[in-house]
């Protein structure tokens, strides 16, 4: 089996303590705050030797799903979130075309591979599993960079549990062996705390990320100025957000804390619902009424990363609206996903609904990638302003300012219309 040299230990009779696992998770190879995994109470042994009893290790087993991803001890909901969107659709994971079925076990040729090429780990690279290799791929500083790890996780030596991000099923381990390439394109797992879901997103797609907030960051009230100006009010942006859900992007959002952190409380009552902490958006969805047919009710499906702490208001797995509701969701709605996108209403496990009157009243920032469809084409030009070309921007509309302006590298675009 295949031992990385350059990320975790060296070898594989290495001692709890070994520098090369301690700097792997951390700067300093030293804990940087309460509540982080020690390195002398880790090992790093192979997948298949932590399995549980009957299970063989899979880097996919029976498809991805949103509820896969589990957060560990380590600050990066927000790819950890990242990923959960992803796996709801498994060919930005594995490769593929969307809604074309494929091997992923497959000898690929070049034909195939021509085809094939793309994913977080694309397919041309699933032959070298056997030896425990891996490659994962990233859209790093906008080229795409593929990273080598070998099969072995950091794991907790009392409870033989993975220490940071995790699939739901131990067995499976796409989850933490992505993680751990990411951790490695970093230097580190510590450099994974903190971060936004769109650009995680875009890292593992190179998808177009965009930030847009929800509510006004002064007065915390909806709807943000531009919301109202761009999207016609609540409504408009509700057809926009709906839309952009349908085209195949990819989204999530969080809620600025100002300065709090822990759960967000409104008039002493706890919402369930985490400052400063990324969500994945799943699903953006209609239900219509049956006993008001003219009224269509907004939905969103999120989750939670921590695989667990979920929505406590209207339509959470509890709530009145749930308890009437609930049935004709199951039936029209759940019931009709694919069988590794099915959840349960009422388990605490990270995947709930919310009204998106009271999504949008509660999250402040919604954090979008953009899927172009596939018979668009796209050039990327690159350029730098350097010490030597650079005119700055212009802080007066005069001859000379404008003139050295002038000056900075830049592309002139025209938008043509196919005739």
């Amino acid at each position: 089996m295949y031992v990385d040299q350059d990320f975790g230990p060296k070898s594989l009779d290495f001692e709890v303590g070994d520098v090369g696992l301690s700097m792997a998770m951390y700067k300093t190879g030293e804990i940087p705050r309460k509540g982080y995994q020690d390195p002398k109470k880790t090992i790093w042994p192979f997948i298949k030797d932590v399995c549980p009893k009957g299970k063989s290790p899979q880097f996919i087993d029976d498809g991805v799903a949103s509820d896969d991803c589990v957060q560990g001890t380590l600050g990066d909901c927000w790819f950890i979130s990242a990923m959960s969107v992803l796996a709801t659709r498994d060919e930005l994971i594995i490769g593929g075309r969307r809604g074309m079925d494929y091997d992923p076990d497959m000898i690929v040729d070049k034909e195939i591979a021509s085809l094939l090429d793309n994913g977080v780990y694309p397919p041309i690279f699933h032959r070298f599993r056997s030896v425990g290799l891996y490659v994962i791929r990233f859209f790093k500083n906008f080229n795409w960079t593929y990273v080598i790890i070998d099969q072995r996780i950091p794991i907790d030596k009392k409870t033989l549990k993975p220490v940071f991000g995790r699939c739901r099923e131990i067995h499976e381990m796409w989850v933490p062996l992505i993680e751990k390439a990411y951790a490695k394109l970093h230097g580190c797992y510590e450099n994974l705390m903190s971060g936004y879901v769109d650009e995680g997103i875009q890292e593992l797609t190179g998808m177009q990320p965009e930030k847009i907030f929800i509510r006004d960051e002064k007065s915390g009230v909806f709807p943000h100025k531009m919301i109202r100006d761009n999207y016609g009010g609540a409504d408009g942006f509700w057809d926009f957000l709906f839309k952009r859900d349908s085209e195949g992007c990819l989204l999530g959002c969080s809620i600025k804390g100002y300065g709090k952190e822990g759960q967000l409380v409104i008039d002493g009552a706890p919402t369930g619902l985490i400052l400063n902490h990324a969500y994945g958006i799943n699903d953006v969805f209609e239900l219509t009424d049956p006993w008001n047919v003219s009224k269509k009710i907004r939905l969103l499906r999120l989750r939670n990363p921590w695989g667990h702490s979920e929505w406590l208001g209207a339509w959470s797995g509890d709530s009145a609206e749930m308890k009437k509701f609930g049935p004709i969701i199951q039936k029209t709605y759940i019931d009709k996903l694919p069988p590794d996108e099915q959840f349960e209403l009422d388990a605490d496990d990270g995947t709930f609904l919310m009204l998106y009157d009271d999504w949008r009243d509660q999250f402040s920032t919604l954090f979008l990638n953009l899927d172009f469809p596939e018979d668009w084409t796209g050039v990327r030009f690159k350029s730098a302003w350097t010490k030597e070309n650079s005119g700055g921007l212009p802080n007066k509309m005069q001859k000379d300012v404008l003139e050295r302006y002038a000056k900075n590298p830049q592309f002139f675009i025209r938008p043509a219309q196919d005739t």
